[in-house]
């Protein structure tokens, strides 16, 4: 996967990982509207460099962090 981008199927992975159970879910999480969640999810609409891929990258750390401590 390119540094500069998050593909659909790693965004739906991280997505139930965090619980999400629905777009909607993953869209609050993310502060972005449902419709925005499936285009990515479909891959219409790409995530490049920016505030949501900061964003994604961010909650994907935290999440391999807080995966971490619980097996420890």
């Amino acid at each position: 996967m390119a540094a500069d981008t998050v593909t659909p199927r790693r965004l739906k992975h991280l997505a139930e990982a965090m619980g999400c159970r629905t777009q909607q879910d993953l869209a609050r999480a993310l502060g972005i509207t449902q419709a925005r969640v499936s285009q990515i999810l479909s891959g219409k609409y790409p995530v490049k460099p920016g505030a949501l891929l900061t964003l994604i990258r961010t909650l994907e750390a935290e999440h391999q962090h807080s995966r971490k401590e619980r097996r420890d």
